[in-house]
């Protein structure tokens, strides 16, 4: 009978900490100054982790947060 080889990987890994553990919610001001942006921002945040930092990749996002930030000016 063969012995099963351990894969190192196998190991219990503790869950990957999502990309943004403060939300808009937290200390973070200059976050909290985007208001009802903030959260196409950190969307935007995680894009460009997820994409490593290819901006091209997140255009829609940057889209997203700049048509926000446009409307609340001209509020």
């Amino acid at each position: 009978m063969e012995k099963a080889t351990e894969n190192p990987n196998s190991e219990a890994q503790p869950p990957p900490h999502p990309n943004h553990q403060m939300d808009a919610d937290d200390d973070d001001e200059n976050v909290k100054q985007l208001k009802e942006c903030s959260s196409l921002y950190l969307s935007l945040q995680d894009c460009l982790v997820d994409n490593n930092r290819d901006w091209k990749s997140c255009q829609k996002h940057v889209q997203a947060l700049k048509a926000c930030h446009e409307r609340r000016t001209k509020k």
